[in-house]
């Protein structure tokens, strides 16, 4: 395992499964923090229930397309269990990317805020057995109780009183680590990731715009050294010129998609924003995106497009839908 940012050509990733899913239940709160409004609803009287059967399948058979195409390219692809999540009070086996940080030979299993996904890496439990038989350090950050995170004061849905994050909320930019706070992640998770990690990272906090923050990677993604991918509603131009993407080039998406034929459950329309870098020169898209799909072309960038609309409906997209444990590279400064 050796995985140090989101670029460095890729040769082994776990890609998700969506068989399983169900529609997270979670506090009125959480809820009306985090998901779109109009789906709140449904959240709040459907939760520990199945997804739409019919989405589920949908967006498994894009899952498996991505899993072949990733395979076609040379690339070692596993898969997680498929668990009937809705029997264990949890939400879905489909996105690794928020429950498992890859830093260097280290995979992290996140706390994870929701109650609905603290066990969710048992989906992952194989897997991981075999890469710390492999040399790898498999740790688990310290889970708090759910009730211990409910809101006091303050902007987010939780409190600091345990350390709380979700991976997804941090990018790999070699030595560097950035991310943010938000309805998932706390100051205390930001303190013991920094702990863990030490001295040979530096975690960068990035004042985001963006009341309903969760996940970092619809935000800012960086693409390859020198190019990252900016959201200009939630990240302003100062900001960035504090962070180790100061020097870089920004491509700053247009707008958000607009709404399609497959309802979007729990993302906005900026989830175009979050691609998958297979090389500093190939990146995947969703098949939709035409416009951005021209604009990473013209800086270079060979694009190949999937279909991932139904995977979008249950939460997320290629970024979440994957984690990358090796990449071919090394630990480097690229501010």
């Amino acid at each position: 395992m050796s995985s140090y940012n989101e670029w460095d050509p890729l040769e082994e990733v776990i890609v998700g499964t969506a068989i399983g899913s169900a529609i997270p239940r979670e506090s009125e709160q959480m809820i009306c923090s985090t998901m779109p409004a109009q789906w709140q609803e449904m959240f709040l009287s459907k939760g520990g229930t199945p997804f739409p059967g019919e989405v589920v399948d949908a967006a498994q058979a894009e899952l498996d397309q991505l899993a072949q195409v990733l395979r076609d390219m040379g690339v070692r692809t596993r898969r997680p269990e498929a668990l009937d999540w809705s029997r264990r009070g949890g939400f879905t086996s489909a996105m690794p990317r928020d429950c498992l940080l890859v830093v260097g030979a280290s995979i992290i299993e996140a706390p994870m805020a929701w109650r609905s996904r603290q066990g969710e890496t048992a989906a992952y439990r194989s897997i991981l057995a075999e890469y710390a038989d492999g040399g790898a350090v498999w740790v688990s950050a310290p889970r708090a109780e759910p009730w211990e995170l409910e809101p006091g004061t303050g902007p987010w849905a939780i409190n600091e009183a345990a350390p709380a994050f979700d991976a997804a909320d941090f990018v790999r930019v070699g030595r560097d680590i950035v991310g943010q706070l938000s309805h998932v992640t706390n100051r205390a998770g930001v303190r013991w990731l920094r702990s863990y990690l030490g001295s040979d990272y530096t975690v960068t906090v990035l004042d985001v715009d963006d009341p309903h923050a969760m996940h970092i990677d619809a935000t800012v993604l960086p693409l390859r050294p020198g190019l990252a991918l900016v959201n200009p509603e939630r990240i302003s131009a100062g900001t960035l010129e504090e962070s180790p993407f100061a020097r870089w080039d920004k491509l700053v998406m247009d707008e958000p998609r607009p709404p399609g034929p497959v309802p979007r459950y729990m993302t906005s329309g900026w989830i175009a924003m979050n691609v998958l870098s297979v090389s500093p020169e190939c990146v995947i898209v969703d098949a939709c995106d035409t416009d951005l799909a021209r604009r990473l072309h013209a800086h270079g960038l060979e694009v190949v497009p999937i279909p991932f609309q139904h995977v979008n409906a249950i939460g997320g997209s290629f970024h979440c839908a994957t984690v990358d444990i090796r990449r071919r590279g090394s630990r480097e400064s690229y501010r």
